[in-house]
């Protein structure tokens, strides 16, 4: 009984299609991510990192560590969308994109907010 119960938590959290902005509660990976502000991001989108705040970017990682400034002003096509965390300390969702090594990670809201990636959302002319 405890591995029919377990198999289908795996499944489901496996399976899972959208991840919502501070109300998601599981590990796994996700199609979608609805932001903060509503909007939709899914896997294959296009983001463009701006400007780290430092020499290096602080809401942005390969491998664990920062990413550097060379990164500035690429464009990313993200590949996984993952929420990772605890029922105790919360979780948190990642876009992750590739092409430069190990995966690359964005918290997309913070990285939004500080400005060291561009609004997807906002036509900058």
């Amino acid at each position: 009984m405890k591995k029919i119960v377990l198999l289908l938590l795996i499944g489901f959290s496996s399976f899972a299609q959208k991840a919502v902005y501070n109300k998601t509660n599981i590990e796994g990976k996700f199609k979608e991510y609805q932001t903060k502000s509503g909007n939709i991001i899914k896997l294959g989108d296009t983001i463009t990192i701006s400007l780290p705040r430092g020499e290096n970017f602080t809401f942005i990682t390969q491998g664990n560590v920062s990413v550097a400034a060379f990164m500035s002003n690429k464009k990313v096509i993200i590949s996984k969308i993952r929420s990772v965390g605890t029922s105790k300390r919360g979780f948190k969702t990642y876009l992750l994109f590739g092409g430069y090594g190990f995966s690359g990670y964005i918290d997309y809201e913070s990285a939004l907010e500080t400005g060291e990636i561009k609004d997807p959302f906002t036509s900058y002319k």
